[in-house]
């Protein structure tokens, strides 16, 4: 439950990404978090990539924003109306766009979708003695030593990895924002409930008080009650019209090592 409930989005959205301080946002820079790390650049750039050489504090911002439970409550979305349009969500990928694919590719076609992305961050990970790939300050957990975020205003971020910054594959999506513009090929999106989709989306029954996580065909859920918390293990105790999606992510994501409960 606990690998669950820190799915990160990288993000978690793409409007939630912060900015360094003066930094634009009507152009796309690349922030690689590490002084040591080489710099790279989106193929869609407009301006000179950043190098963040804090990386403490770089985590310290992209961190708040990769958990599900804040202090804040999220405001349940409108259920989706789905577009005719619309880029299909899956286990795979998004849309024609699937898991493996050249990164850069990926990128550049849904910029043409999306418009310019709003963040494109590098970090660098090491390789712990488990085998596993962990930032420098032991929050995050990926599968490669490079994980790029790429995230759109449309609230998609799309995680990329690789061993250099020039051959990086898509990996991971995850979706947080309010738009008929990305459902599942069944219209669930963000903004759906449960009532809707009870017999092929699951809810676990315990979770982060009125927050909890589910699957729907092999893609994650992150999905908030507007009655009853998740306190019960045996059953849900909340209406399943009451159980709202708030986001959905597939394949290999950022995941933080200090999940909120």
């Amino acid at each position: 439950m606990a690998a669950l409930l820190a799915i990160a989005c990288a993000s978690c959205g793409g409007s939630d990404v912060p900015l360094a301080e003066g930094e634009a946002t009507s152009a796309t820079s690349t922030t690689v978090v590490e002084a040591s790390t080489p710099t790279t650049s989106s193929p869609l750039a407009t301006e000179t990539s950043e190098i963040e050489d804090d990386s403490a504090n770089a985590s310290d911002r992209t961190g708040e924003r990769t958990q599900i439970v804040t202090t804040t409550t999220t405001p349940v979305p409108p259920v989706p109306v789905v577009d005719d349009e619309a880029l299909i969500l899956s286990r795979y990928g998004v849309g024609d766009h699937r898991f493996g694919d050249d990164a850069d590719d990926v990128i550049s076609l849904l910029s043409e979708v999306f418009g310019i992305p709003e963040s494109d961050t590098m970090r660098r990970f090491t390789e712990s003695e488990s085998g596993e790939f962990i930032d420098r300050n032991g929050d995050y957990l990926f599968i490669d030593v490079l994980g790029r975020e790429t995230c759109f205003g449309v609230g998609l971020c799309v995680e990329s990895a690789g061993e250099s910054s020039d051959e990086m594959v898509f990996t991971g999506w995850t979706h947080r924002g309010s738009t008929s513009e990305l459902v599942t090929v069944e219209g669930l999106g963000v903004g759906s409930r449960w009532s809707g989709y009870r017999s092929a989306m699951t809810v676990e029954p315990v979770g982060c008080g009125m927050y909890s996580t589910g699957m729907f065909r092999g893609v994650r859920l992150e999905v908030r009650s507007t009655t009853d918390s998740f306190t019960n293990e045996d059953a849900v105790t909340a209406d399943p019209e009451d159980v709202v999606v708030i986001a959905l992510s597939a394949g290999d994501v950022r995941t933080s090592l200090h999940p909120a409960c």
